[in-house]
């Protein structure tokens, strides 16, 4: 699971908890975990609704943007945005419109 899923998935939970729908938060957080392939995403999701639903049971429905933020940077701090994706052999792949650095005359190459 990339940054941008885990954030949209955490922001959905703290919305259904903040509605008070306990059967929807349930079910949302078992969707998540089920689609997600990562541990560290799943460990995060099951923090994330336990502190959602404690912040809710308090009554302190004033600080879930905190808890919100908290559960971003400690999924940043974790490694959820960390793919497990092999580096290209070619390290200048990217650059310069792909083959061509310098040396093979595509890109700019040609025109330093």
């Amino acid at each position: 699971m990339d940054m941008m899923n885990y954030l949209i998935s955490i922001t959905l939970l703290a919305l259904i908890v903040s509605f008070g729908e306990f059967w929807m938060g349930v079910a949302a957080a078992a969707i998540l975990i089920v689609a997600t392939r990562e541990s560290k995403a799943t460990i995060l999701i099951i923090i994330g609704m336990i502190a959602f639903y404690y912040i809710s049971m308090v009554g302190m429905k004033d600080y879930w943007l905190i808890a919100l933020l908290g559960l971003v940077m400690l999924g940043y701090l974790i490694g959820v945005d960390k793919s497990g994706q092999a580096q290209p052999a070619d390290p200048y792949a990217g650059l310069m419109g792909g083959m061509g650095g310098m040396d093979m005359g595509g890109g700019m190459g040609g025109m330093m």
